[in-house]
């Protein structure tokens, strides 16, 4: 998880070492001497080598570091391989937006236990940047889920995280309104555990068949539950658009569930810059391409760029070969 400009790096010749990485502060994080940009975007570390809490604690200073401006506009990968399973996580600003307020988090705890997540800023650029780096800090911290309690300890780190982002917005006029959308899975004994809030989105592709399985949290589902509307109605209803929940409106309910992994299983967690700029029908093609991971994930991610590219576009695939 290392970005190739720490120390040595394959990176930092042609462009620079992450001043929060030159010394040996964040040794032990991640893989170990001087991790880099995880440490310094995830941890909270910053140029003057002191760890801070998250990022969003300081975001005016990084704001105006050329460093930060210049990592936080590209694009992103991160790999990783535990037991059976392969995690590959993708980021692109797109076209139009100025800054990437969507996050991704990568950890393997205890007993090879892996936690993935996604999260898409919300309340314009500095304030969904902040709840978004708040929320990634926060997971990044955990080290441990209790067995047979994986659900119900998401939901609660979830509610916890709510109110800490609402919180930092009562404090602040300029940070009213700002939220997160999430999708985290715990990945334990072939199980994934889930917890949603939002419209990002959890995928299974199976058997060559595509599967949504979260349900996005929108006005439209509320009236459509209501009677309100038709299904018929909701692909077009201006309400899909409207978010009923995130995470730092102060009343957050998370969703939660489980399902079991099965050989050559792909799980597929996206922001909505990237599903609601192309079909499920070109989803499915493209995840079902005689090609590796990553050649998938990066035909998906530039699908949706050549749709316009108006939003950030956040894709996470997880694989198994058990």
């Amino acid at each position: 998880m290392k970005c190739g400009r720490e120390p040595g790096g394959e990176k930092a010749h042609e462009l620079g070492e992450c001043p929060a990485a030159i010394d040996s502060t964040f040794n032990g994080f991640n893989l170990g001497k001087n991790a880099g940009r995880t440490c310094w975007l995830a941890a909270g570390t910053f140029c003057n080598g002191k760890v801070q809490g998250s990022f969003a604690e300081k975001r005016v200073s990084c704001r105006e570091c050329d460093f930060y401006q210049k990592v936080n506009n590209e694009e992103g990968i991160t790999r990783l391989s535990v037991g059976s399973m392969r995690v590959l996580a993708l980021t692109n600003i797109g076209l139009v937006r100025k800054t990437n307020e969507d996050r991704y988090l990568i950890k393997k705890l205890d007993n090879d236990t892996l936690l993935l997540a996604i999260a898409d800023g919300l309340g314009g650029e500095a304030a969904g940047d902040y709840a978004a780096e708040i929320l990634r800090g926060r997971l990044a911290r955990i080290e441990h889920i209790p067995r047979d309690k994986e659900q119900q300890e998401l939901e609660r780190l979830i509610k916890d995280i709510d109110m800490t982002i609402y919180s930092e917005a009562e404090k602040n006029i300029d940070l009213e309104g700002m939220g997160s959308t999430l999708v985290g899975v715990i990945l334990r004994d072939g199980f994934a555990y889930w917890v949603h809030v939002g419209d990002s989105r959890l995928y299974i592709l199976r058997d060559r068949q595509l599967l949504q399985i979260t349900e996005d949290q929108t006005f439209a589902r509320f009236l459509l539950e209501e009677g309100e509307i038709t299904a018929e109605q909701v692909p077009t209803h201006y309400s899909r658009h409207i978010m009923d929940q995130c995470v730092g409106c102060g009343i957050c309910e998370p969703e939660t569930g489980w399902l079991e992994i099965k050989e050559k299983d792909l799980l597929i967690l996206t922001t909505d810059g990237l599903h609601k700029s192309i079909s499920d029908e070109e989803m499915i093609s493209l995840l079902n391409a005689e090609t590796d991971i990553e050649t998938r994930a990066r035909s998906m991610v530039q699908a949706a760029i050549d749709s316009g590219g108006i939003d950030n576009i956040t894709l996470l695939i997880a694989s198994s070969n058990k």
